[in-house]
């Protein structure tokens, strides 16, 4: 586990942690040669770096998020990473054309969306990949395994400032799976990234911000952050293929 205490070791932990989750996703599935992948909801780039790090055989890496209301700085923060090919755009709709891409990648995308939306973003996933295409998604476990956990899924009810309407925490993988299956997807596959990340002291305080908590959060649960601080839930990576 990565525990951070000073904020100013948030960016650090972080790489940490994201480096070792896209070793996990690029480990669960075979690489084409000279393939084109895309990136939807990368926000800021937090997967991105260490996954062209790791893919060194790919011809395209096409960035694709919406950018808007909290997200919108965060296309400042991608284009420092000086990625070629970055697209705007909603992921329920998304502006690429149908067939074009060997392999997605995507992190903490559908939680951020409703059950219809994840549906519409699962078929869109479905129609842009290449037959035989893989699609990689990481989401948090909507289920936490202690109270540092049970924070963070309580906070994500506190956002301020939330892109849509808030449905849930982020889909159970066995939803998901259905969703995936309904779309067209075969030889569904779940695997749990069990590094996690806990947040601690001033730390903890610090990423309620980052995160645009709602300060009705800390009225209720300030004692708990002290007490627990914030853990992220386990990971559920769900793989599939076209």
């Amino acid at each position: 586990m990565v525990v951070v205490q000073r904020k100013e070791d948030i960016p650090s932990c972080a790489e940490k942690y994201y480096y070792a989750l896209a070793r996990f996703m690029v480990k669960l599935v075979d690489i084409p040669d000279n393939c084109i992948i895309l990136e939807p909801g990368c926000g800021h780039g937090a997967l991105t770096g260490f996954l062209q790090s790791l893919i060194n055989n790919y011809s395209k890496y096409i960035c694709y998020d919406l950018y808007s209301g909290v997200y919108e700085e965060s296309l400042l923060e991608i284009r420092k990473k000086r990625v070629r090919d970055i697209v705007i755009g909603d992921v329920r709709e998304i502006s690429v054309h149908t067939e074009s891409v060997d392999l997605i990648f995507s992190n903490e995308l559908l939680c951020e969306l409703t059950r219809e939306g994840c549906i519409r973003a699962v078929g869109e996933v479905y129609r842009v990949l290449k037959p035989h295409g893989i699609f990689v998604h990481g989401v948090l476990s909507p289920y936490p395994e202690n109270r540092a956990q049970e924070l963070v899924v309580l906070a994500d009810n506190y956002s301020a400032e939330p892109l849509f309407p808030k449905e849930w925490f982020s889909p159970p993988a066995d939803e998901l799976a259905g969703m995936l299956h309904q779309a067209g997807f075969s030889h569904i596959g779940v695997q749990y990234f069990e590094e996690s990340m806990k947040y601690e002291g001033e730390a903890a305080f610090q990423k309620l911000q980052d995160w645009v908590t709602s300060p009705q959060f800390l009225k209720k649960y300030v004692k708990d952050v002290k007490e627990y601080g914030l853990e992220l839930p386990m990971e559920q990576v769900i793989f599939c293929q076209k």
